[in-house]
């Protein structure tokens, strides 16, 4: 009996030995991926796309290939040993597929990382973008321009329709727009450069640097409170008793700003709710040209304009029907009252490119530091149950997109200004016309370029 086991026991280990020779085959060699030679590869959109893939074996054995986890838009034909296709638009992504060699006692398998970007260039697809929208939605639209910022700070821009009433030409990406409140942005960053330099804290209270004399609570009111918006100060700008008498034809000083000011109530106390304030910003700007000793339009240049290079900017307290700005983009309401009403609030003059160099420079570092730009995102309009608003900065997450900026609204102007963080690019969008579609075209546009840059 025990004759019998140990003869059981070396038939198994026999046979056990049998199959791993078979399994290892020392005899074999497994075949070898020749083609492609790299695991990355590329295809393009609305261009023909076909990868050879070659294989070789040394012991002439006869291979079975196939190919796993194929897109849609791809086929393998297995007698050519070829992937084939055509990608779309809607096709652009990763995929990530699965070649397997099997020479009948070896299975060799290679994964490639298929990437489908687009075939064309970002002009090409800001243009689409722009004149697909415009035909659908804003056929009546008057002229828009924008301008596109890469991670690598590459510029794109498309401008369309015409450029205004004093000229019949169409609209450049070297036309001017009145961007209204986007200069609110800069103000901030301007009051942000100063602080840096330690002339004011944002806590400090307004009348320790600039009396208004009869405001109500300006005793109370600090800067960081008009910055965000939060400081119950009345908007001129959206009051009807503003628009009385000769607005349409006369200058203001600062005293009739601070006169306006201080015989209206406080719509709060300071700190206690948000209520979105032209005046002010006014304020703010008069505070940069107390500590600078400078008209507001050289502190500008010296802390923003000149530093990022924009060079078709300007800030308008001089303009009128009969000195109108050249190269602006004119509507009819392109002048209806001077800009001395305005002041820090919204009167810069600026392309669409100039714009996103000044965002691009301020959210990458360039204009303020880390800790400054880090005070300027925190949410304090939402905190007081108002808009999302920082400090001059608005900040959305719409369509699952984060980004950053403002929105600019003055005499049939619209401008936007927005920073994407996840996608590191910038993109404003400047018009002459007021269109009730206006946001469709700034939703597309981000949408599509956040969608290029992905």
């Amino acid at each position: 009996m025990k004759k019998r086991v140990q003869w059981r026991l070396l038939f198994f280990v026999l046979l056990l030995s049998t199959l791993v020779v078979a399994i290892a085959d020392p005899f074999n060699t497994p075949p070898i991926f020749l083609e492609p030679t790299d695991s990355h590869v590329t295809a393009y959109s609305e261009k023909d796309f076909e990868l050879d893939i070659e294989v070789e074996d040394v012991d002439n054995d006869i291979l079975k290939v196939q190919v796993q986890h194929l897109p849609e838009w791809c086929t393998f034909d297995p007698y050519l040993l070829q992937l084939y296709g055509r990608p779309e638009r809607v096709d652009k992504g990763e995929y990530f597929v699965t070649i397997k060699v099997d020479d009948g006692r070896v299975v060799r398998t290679k994964r490639i990382n298929l990437e489908v970007e687009y075939g064309h260039t970002a002009k090409q697809h800001l243009e689409e973008t722009m004149t697909g929208i415009w035909k659908e939605k804003l056929s009546s639209l008057q002229g828009a321009s924008a301008a596109v910022l890469s991670p690598e700070g590459e510029l794109t821009t498309f401008a369309m329709g015409s450029c205004g009433r004093r000229s019949s030409d169409d609209v450049s990406p070297d036309h001017k727009f009145r961007i209204a409140s986007v200069s609110k942005l800069m103000t901030a960053t301007l009051i942000m450069r100063l602080a840096e330099e330690g002339q004011l804290s944002l806590d400090d209270r307004l009348a320790e640097h600039l009396k208004v004399p009869g405001l109500p609570n300006g005793d109370k009111i600090t800067i960081r409170q008009l910055m965000s918006h939060t400081a119950g100060v009345v908007d001129h700008l959206n009051h009807p008793s503003f628009y009385r008498g000769n607005w349409k034809y006369r200058e203001w000083s600062e005293r009739d700003i601070f006169r306006f000011a201080a015989v209206r109530r406080a719509r709060f106390n300071p700190g206690e709710s948000y209520a979105y304030s032209n005046t002010g910003y006014y304020l703010l700007g008069e505070l940069a040209e107390k500590l600078t000793g400078k008209p507001l339009g050289d502190a500008y240049r010296s802390y923003i304009f000149g530093p990022v290079g924009m060079e078709n900017t300007l800030y308008d307290d001089f303009s009128t029907r009969r000195k109108p700005i050249e190269g602006l983009a004119e509507n009819r309401r392109a002048y209806e009252y001077h800009q001395s009403a305005v002041g820090a609030a919204g009167a810069v003059i600026s392309t669409p490119s100039d714009m996103a160099r000044f965002g691009r420079a301020l959210y990458n570092g360039e204009l303020v530091s880390e800790a400054s730009l880090k005070e300027m995102q925190k949410d304090i309009g939402a905190e007081k149950g108002g808009d999302h608003y920082g400090l001059g900065m608005r900040l959305w997450d719409d369509f699952g997109i984060k980004h950053i900026g403002h929105t600019g609204a003055l005499m049939g102007y619209r401008s936007i200004l927005m920073y994407l963080p996840e996608y590191g690019i910038t993109i404003a969008l400047t018009t002459h016309h007021s269109h009730y579609n206006w946001y469709d075209l700034v939703n597309g546009v981000m949408l599509e370029m956040a969608d290029y840059y992905r």
